[in-house]
């Protein structure tokens, strides 16, 4: 009886040994604090029980806020220098800002040469800021040219054609806009419009197809010289004439845009593969085509989206390193396209939208024609830490063109600007 009784007690130190054990295990899990964008929490959730998976060590806790929100909450807690924040989303054209403001964690170290060798060129030198890599890209983004087929019939004009090597230039854009624009039963019709009217991501492209290699310094505080060279003079009188000279696109809020080319009254929508659903729902009979460029220039295309930082102040750096590198460059960049349907910037899902059977019927094969812009033409906005003081005054400054005012002067007078804000980084 008494070899029995210590038999039982020996088993029940045993199993109290083992569970001790288990809940010491998991008590070491390392939990990686993550601040996104409400919204995205479809794809992020995939990508984290596929990161919990893989990295068992890990654990991953997810924080979600609208945008604007998303934004304050950043600035008030890494000024605090809050280290229960480890990873949180970067829009790309602040990566300079947050740098500057020493947010971020930079990670050269903490990522591997082999993991940036998986991402596109261009969503890596946007990612890094000073010679440093500061972020590691989440998503990308591109923008097509679409055109109502209908209207081109109806003006007996042949419509540009899918294919990257015979992609019109802004003269061929120009002339056919022309032959688009007309009046019909008291409608006026539009030869072309821009989807972002107004806003650099959409409108710098046309400076930089003629010629603009970059639109600020190096150490990005420097506008003058850069942002109103000749070539982005050039693109900007193209804006101009648009409105003005050859009056081909509709004086209207950015936000009515969609709606004009969904209702019939645009015959070219210069937006991009996120309107492809509102056309289908709208039932527009359009098609695609690359993005125009200058004759004698370089396809350009506008790219970036969010990305993923490193808090500076983040106790956990080596674990939410791990985790952006997951999701950017391993498994995570499939499970995100596959759940967020985001233009990836891994080379590999690339690669394999490239080839998937699914891509190559239209509309969807607007992503094939994604994949090609985001790995050959795709070019970042500026790299300066007052990102978005120079582009709310680009923004007044296109608008100014749009109404009238001499491209030249309207640069000119916006580096003055943008430069005069520039100095408090310096």
């Amino acid at each position: 009886m008494k070899k029995h009784l210590l038999f039982v007690s020996a088993l029940l130190v045993l199993f109290a040994s083992v569970s001790g054990f288990a809940q010491n295990t998991e008590q070491k899990k390392v939990e990686v604090n993550f601040l996104a964008l409400s919204g995205t929490e479809n794809a992020l959730n995939g990508i984290i029980k596929g990161f919990e998976t893989k990295y068992p060590q890990y654990s991953v806790k997810l924080e979600l806020l609208p945008f604007d929100k998303l934004f304050q909450s950043l600035e008030v807690r890494l000024a605090a220098k809050d280290s229960s924040l480890d990873v949180f989303l970067v829009d790309a054209p602040v990566v300079a800002n947050y740098t500057v403001k020493n947010y971020l964690e930079p990670l050269d170290s903490l990522v591997s040469t082999d993991t940036k060798a998986k991402i596109t060129d261009s969503s890596l030198k946007a990612s890094t800021f000073r010679g440093k890599l500061m972020v590691m890209p989440l998503n990308s983004s591109t923008v097509n040219l679409y055109y109502n087929k209908d209207i081109f019939a109806k003006r007996g004009v042949t419509p540009p054609p899918n294919d990257v090597n015979k992609r019109w230039t802004w003269e061929q854009v120009a002339e056919a806009a022309k032959k688009l624009t007309y009046t019909e039963n008291g409608q006026k019709i539009y030869g072309m419009v821009f989807e972002q009217i107004n806003r650099p991501y959409q409108l710098i492209p046309l400076g930089q197809s003629a010629g603009a290699k970059q639109l600020v310094s190096d150490d990005g505080l420097t506008s003058a010289g850069y942002t109103n060279s000749d070539a982005m003079v050039k693109g900007a009188q193209f804006y101009y004439d648009t409105y003005n000279t050859w009056k081909v696109s509709p004086k209207i809020a950015a936000e009515e845009t969609a709606n004009y080319f969904q209702s019939g009254k645009v015959a070219i929508f210069i937006g991009g593969p996120w309107d492809i659903p509102a056309f289908k729902t709208a039932k527009v009979n359009f098609g695609f085509a690359p993005h125009p460029y200058f004759k004698g220039g370089t396809p350009v295309t506008p790219t970036g989206s969010w990305m993923l930082g490193v808090s500076k102040y983040s106790e956990k750096k080596e674990a939410a390193a791990k985790f952006v590198q997951y999701t950017s460059a391993e498994e995570g960049a499939q499970i995100n396209f596959d759940l967020g349907g985001n233009l990836p910037c891994s080379l590999a899902v690339l690669e394999k939208i490239k080839n998937d059977p699914k891509y190559q019927k239209f509309p969807d094969n607007s992503m094939q024609l994604a994949v090609f812009e985001a790995v050959n033409t795709a070019v970042s906005r500026p790299q300066t830490p007052g990102y978005t003081e120079w582009q709310s005054v680009m923004e007044e400054s296109y608008a100014n063109i749009m109404n009238g005012t001499a491209p030249k002067k309207a640069l000119d007078d916006a580096v003055e600007e943008i430069d005069a804000q520039l100095k408090k980084y310096k």
